[in-house]
């Protein structure tokens, strides 16, 4: 199957605002997850389309649950079964939303650093992907370390 072209450049103001809107509620949420948990597993942010009741976008959290080895309890989490599960969740339930957001915990392996890893698409045929590289707290001042975002070319997975 091939990829559909990604039309970012082309996107209107609207859709612009979507795919604001989804990136920075899901940075925001994975930094707040790290901040009070240490970590966070995959999850997605997704825009619903205003409605006569509702006369802004609506955003929406889905998140799937971790597969757990049965045979094996203290196995790692396999968060690329997860994403999986998400943009397959997404991909059924593309109808109801304009911009959707994947959100992943990745290891950056040329700087040997963790990194918040976001792709976000819009139903209009763009996509961009953010990579927010951090360092775990301090012990002494508590405080976490989130290097500025860098955004490149995303992959368009929901509406395909």
């Amino acid at each position: 199957m091939s990829t559909p072209e990604n039309k970012l450049t082309e996107l209107g103001e609207a859709a612009q605002l979507d795919l604001n809107r989804v990136l920075g509620t899901a940075l925001g949420v994975a930094r707040e997850q790290l901040e009070e948990q240490g970590v966070f597993l995959p999850f997605a942010i997704a825009v619903e389309p205003a409605t006569e009741e509702n006369a802004e976008p609506e955003l929406r959290l889905l998140a799937v649950q971790p597969t757990e080895d049965m045979e094996d309890p203290e196995a790692d989490i396999d968060a690329e079964a997860m994403m999986n599960e998400l943009v397959e969740l997404l991909q059924s339930q593309r109808d109801s939303f304009t911009a959707v957001a994947f959100v992943s915990d990745v290891t950056l392996l040329d700087e040997a650093k963790d990194a918040i890893h976001v792709v976000a698409e819009h139903r209009d045929g763009g996509a961009v992907a953010i990579v927010q590289p951090y360092v775990a707290p301090d012990p002494e001042t508590g405080v976490w370390d989130f290097t500025e975002p860098s955004a490149e070319s995303g992959e368009i997975q929901v509406w395909v």
